[in-house]
């Protein structure tokens, strides 16, 4: 069995090297041959491709797709198109989520054949967060409150950058999702996987903030409230 790690990067030449190079490290170290890391750019101008274009010719294990359009949403789901791997999912360039938890969520698919989704959570009481800002705290859980009102799911933290799943639950759940580009898309997954009744198992994660993290709260935050009606409406127009 093949894990393949989604990296969606943007304009990311300040941190892509560290990144990367720290992942492929510990990733050799336990996951020898069982893994491939993929970075998506989401249409950089920087010199973050031809970072991405050294790191190839230095490690086998990587791959790059060029994207012209920006969001972690349009990512993954073009990710999902080439993947061939048993799991799939993503996580920060930043590596904000202790890389220890991917070991963890290898066994889950490997050993427990009944798991086809891993959501990381940072609101887990054996959860550890470091260093978060106040502000992003309370619109995180905010909105994962707005989620379980208006959508009436059980999962913990919509918004934890470190999800995975097994290729084909993925690429039923895109199926029936929207072509939401951004964040939020993310999060669709999961609120779909509830109503078409596919566990989520949540894995509580060691998490540090990245001081330098380019996520605009106020701005993702209103666009996940427009997104969350949007689903809204749509699950009425189903039901009815």
């Amino acid at each position: 069995m093949k894990i393949n790690i989604i990296i969606p990067v943007l304009n990311e030449e300040l941190r892509i090297r560290k990144g990367i190079e720290t992942a492929i490290d510990f990733l050799e170290m336990n996951l020898s041959g069982k893994y491939k890391l993929t970075i998506v750019d989401n249409g950089s101008t920087d010199k973050t491709e031809q970072i991405a274009n050294e790191l190839i010719q230095k490690h086998g294990a990587i791959d790059y797709i060029k994207l012209s359009q920006r969001g972690v949403g349009l990512a993954l789901r073009e990710a999902a198109k080439v993947n061939e791997h048993e799991i799939i999912g993503y996580m920060d360039v930043d590596l904000s989520t202790d890389l220890r938890h991917i070991l963890e969520v290898y066994d889950l698919f490997e050993k427990e054949k009944n798991t086809n989704i891993v959501n990381g959570s940072r609101l887990l009481s054996s959860s550890e967060v470091e260093g978060r800002k106040v502000l992003r705290g309370i619109t995180s859980r905010g909105l994962n409150v707005i989620l379980k009102v208006v959508l009436g799911v059980k999962f913990t933290d919509a918004m934890c950058g470190f999800k995975f799943f097994k290729k084909d639950t993925l690429n039923k759940l895109i199926e029936k999702s929207s072509d939401n580009n951004g964040w939020f898309y993310c999060t669709e997954l999961l609120v779909r996987a509830e109503w078409e009744r596919i566990q989520i198992k949540e894995l509580p994660v060691k998490w540090e903030d990245d001081p330098n993290s380019k996520v605009k709260v106020i701005k993702l935050s209103i666009n996940y409230l427009k997104e969350i009606i949007k689903l809204r409406k749509d699950k009425k127009r189903s039901t009815s």
